[in-house]
């Protein structure tokens, strides 16, 4: 199960311009044999939902070259299965009148061409299940399952019951459909992706709203909820509406290093660009909160309270704070201690960071020192004001 509650998450795209500035990114796929991202647009207008445009990505979000869907769906999300024949794209496609895909679609990708959903020569359309509405699928690269989703009713996401099946993705590239497995799904909130990994579904909702993205994973055997996460993730971002959900992998084959990665698409139609964000590869070490005076100090944002992750013999020290009343640092003040796990057994001196209030000369790096105690010391006759900190590694032993 994937650490959904990782303060701190790598980013990996930002501020991606897509093929069309016009439209806001539906979903994404991350394929680690080539290392390049799929991310789907509606295209080109707000209204038309009856074409999809697949954007090709480098690893660093350069466009490699995209392919246009006819008569396709939402978009809401995206699968690839690379074979030794070439890339086969499965989206939604076959729309209706409400323009929500009726069918999913297996589509071998051309850079820089177009498909027909309706030409049964180029494009391989599937029902695994009949008399459902907005159906959807993607692909766990992992256990090389494809995951199909329909709703019981033509209404949003959000006030709809939905079903989520996990099919043999070699079978069902031959268009048979038998599921290895069945959740429900019933939610009060906007769905914006979803994915498989490691035996649960993982499901991304909300909208612009900054309070509204969540992340939930569900147990493929118990069909539970087993957690929620509220995601703080690029909060900064003017318009911030989640889109897309994915494994991420190092490295083709990696399995141990799998975990998930999910986007925010921002900015004005005419300007929308793609973020990408994942969370810790299993096995990273958990970072732990270190208790200090809140009555004296405060993080300079969420993402920068005093904590620490070891991994080893190696200390990983991860912090900003500023003073509550705003009065100058002390040459010496402790700022908080560190437990005994990850004390070192001589001082630790550390260079870290001061933001510039109150820096009389022409550096703004400032002086730490962890002692034996787990006292976390700033050193600075300088008559600082402004926020501290630092991302620091030492050594215990």
């Amino acid at each position: 199960m994937i650490n959904l509650a990782a303060p701190v998450n790598p980013v990996l795209l930002s501020a991606v311009p897509l093929k069309s500035p016009s439209s806001v990114a539906q979903s994404m796929f991350w394929e680690a044999t080539d290392q390049l991202w799929y991310v789907c647009q509606r295209y080109v207008t707000e209204g038309d939902q009856a074409r999809l445009l697949v954007n090709r990505l480098h690893a660093d979000g350069t466009l490699l070259d995209s392919m246009v869907l006819l008569r396709a769906g939402h978009g809401a999300n995206i699968g690839v299965d690379r074979r030794d024949d070439g890339i086969y794209l499965w989206t939604d496609a076959l729309v209706s009148e409400s323009l929500w895909a009726q069918a999913i679609a297996r589509v071998r990708y051309v850079p820089d061409g177009v498909a027909d959903a309706s030409d049964p020569q180029s494009v391989a359309l599937h029902q695994p299940r009949t008399g459902v509405y907005r159906v959807s699928a993607t692909v766990d690269p992992v256990a090389r399952e494809l995951i199909f989703r329909s709703q019981n009713s033509n209404v949003s996401s959000a006030t709809s019951v939905a079903l989520v099946d996990r099919y043999d993705l070699d079978a069902a590239a031959e268009g048979v459909f038998e599921p290895l497995g069945t959740v429900s799904q019933v939610s009060t909130r906007t769905l914006q992706g979803y994915t498989s990994l490691g035996g649960y579904l993982y499901t991304l909702y909300g909208d612009s709203a900054q309070a509204n993205t969540y992340i939930t994973c569900t147990d493929w055997r118990s069909g539970k909820v087993v957690r929620e996460q509220h995601i703080t993730t690029l909060s900064s971002l003017s318009d911030r509406e989640p889109e897309g959900l994915c494994v991420y992998q190092a490295a083709p084959g990696d399995t141990a290093s799998a975990t998930l990665a999910f986007g925010f698409a921002d900015g004005v139609p005419g300007g929308r660009t793609y973020y990408a964000a994942r969370f810790p590869h299993p096995g990273t070490p958990a970072w732990v909160k270190v208790p200090y005076d809140t009555a004296v100090y405060v993080p300079n944002s969420d993402n920068y309270p005093p904590q620490y992750r070891l991994s080893g013999d190696q200390v990983h020290l991860h912090f900003g704070i500023s003073r509550v009343d705003g009065l100058p640092w002390t040459n010496g003040e402790v700022l908080f201690r560190l437990p005994v796990p990850a004390r070192p057994d001589r001082t630790q001196r550390l260079v870290g960071v001061v933001s510039g209030a109150g820096v009389t000369t022409d550096t703004m790096a400032v002086r730490f020192e962890v002692t034996t105690s787990g006292d976390v010391i700033i050193y600075d006759e300088r008559p600082l004001t402004g926020w501290v900190g630092g991302d620091h590694s030492f050594w215990r032993c």
